[in-house]
């Protein structure tokens, strides 16, 4: 299947998954926050294959790289660090719970802190040593 016709079957999904989950949120509030997770793991699913091929492109881009693989590396850490913390925030924000999904994000935030900090020192280890 291309990526057109995916976005199409995720965007079904989502909408249908929608309109179950607002059906379903004025009498049993719990079923509602279940299917919405669900559908976002379904969505999820789907597009693990596209992570594989973004994987695999990383690796080839790195190939081609003599220094700084490293980097890459923790660029890729960090995109996955802000993913998978919005995704996570947004599943509290659905379920009403706006003060969890904002210790996500905080969460999310301080990890791409850490992760980035070898990063950050190698770059201030670059202008200390430029600078007479």
């Amino acid at each position: 299947m291309g990526l057109g016709a995916d976005i199409f079957q995720i965007a079904a999904i989502g909408i249908i998954g929608m309109v179950l989950a607002m059906t379903l949120k004025r009498d049993t509030p719990l079923f509602a926050i279940l299917i919405s997770l669900a559908v976002a793991l379904l969505i999820f699913l789907l597009i693990v294959p596209q992570l594989a091929g973004l994987v695999a492109l990383v690796d080839i881009i790195t190939t081609y790289l003599s220094q700084g693989q490293e980097y890459i590396l923790v660029v890729v850490k960090i995109i996955g660090i802000a993913y998978i913390a919005e995704f996570g925030s947004q599943i509290c924000q659905d379920a009403g719970e706006g003060a969890i999904a904002g210790k996500v994000e905080l969460a999310g935030k301080v990890l791409i802190m850490g992760v980035s900090a070898p990063v950050i020192i190698s770059l201030v280890e670059q202008v200390v040593s430029i600078i007479p």
